[in-house]
């Protein structure tokens, strides 16, 4: 159990420090980097279908909900890292210790944030960001408790 606990530590120090760097970048670069990977959809489904799109729209009408997407994606993978790493504590409370992390540090990257250029800090993408977790922590509490449950019956049966 410990070694799992120290691999989750890593992985969730990891997932921050990358959400970090993705903070870091100014605007420009930020939109940029969205806008080049909804591109390369673009042209994975031209190729695909054999059909072309008018790709200046379909990347002006993608662009702001593919960024928030992005907020919530790696929220959600940063709940479940958060999450079994308190996962092996004896507290009662670990989904909601778990979350107050998640919102504390999406929080913390929301004001970073207002400090980068071109950037701005919206609580909005705080709350997307913890929906993002929540959803997460909410998720594995149930996979565990049914995974919990079921070696228990096996117990009993045997």
């Amino acid at each position: 159990m410990r070694s799992k606990r120290i691999i989750y530590i890593f992985f969730t120090i990891l997932c921050m420090i990358v959400i970090f760097a993705f903070s870091s970048k100014n605007s420009t670069t930020s939109n940029n980097t969205s806008k080049s990977l909804i591109n390369k959809i673009i042209i994975v489904y031209e190729k695909a279908f054999n059909k072309e799109v008018d790709n200046e729209l379909i990347i002006a009408k993608l662009n702001y909900p593919i960024r928030k997407l992005a907020h919530y994606s790696i929220y959600f993978l940063l709940g479940i890292l958060v999450y079994n790493v308190i996962f092996y504590t004896s507290s009662k409370y670990k989904g909601a210790i778990a979350l107050l992390i998640c919102f504390l540090y999406a929080l913390f990257d929301e004001i970073h944030q207002l400090y980068v250029s071109g950037r701005t800090g919206q609580f909005k993408d705080t709350l997307i960001d913890t929906l993002g977790a929540l959803t997460a922590i909410l998720l594995f509490s149930y996979l565990y408790s049914k995974t919990l449950k079921n070696k228990n019956n096996y117990k009993l049966e045997n």
